[in-house]
């Protein structure tokens, strides 16, 4: 299934002009890299969660201390119980509003 999931997010990425390796942890950018890029854009990033918000939305920081709102349904977790001190790589995509950017989660991995 994993490996569905890359070769399907690769491709996706490719069609968009992006390229990502076969491990993700290649191909992870900051907070600050990722509130720079455009709507949709794919991106994998690394960090804690900081905080829950509300419902699905949640604070997370990367190693830096940059921090952006990651909406992560349900579904998405998988298999994960996260907590602050659980570093995580989010795979998604970004999502500029009008006023701020947020990351639509596609999974959620423990980064070991």
């Amino acid at each position: 299934m994993k490996k569905i999931f890359i070769a399907s997010l690769a491709a996706s990425i490719a069609m968009a002009g992006g390229f990502i390796s076969k491990s993700p942890s290649e191909n992870v950018i900051s907070v600050k890299e990722a509130l720079k890029l455009n709507d949709d854009a794919k991106v994998v990033i690394e960090g804690k969660i900081k905080s829950h918000i509300k419902s699905d939305k949640y604070e997370f920081a990367d190693k830096n201390g940059d921090t952006i709102v990651v909406e992560i349904d349900n579904n998405k977790w998988g298999n994960v119980i996260a907590n602050e001190d659980m570093p995580l790589r989010i795979i998604g995509e970004v999502d500029k509003e009008l006023t701020k950017t947020k990351i639509d989660v596609d999974s959620v991995e423990v980064v070991k």
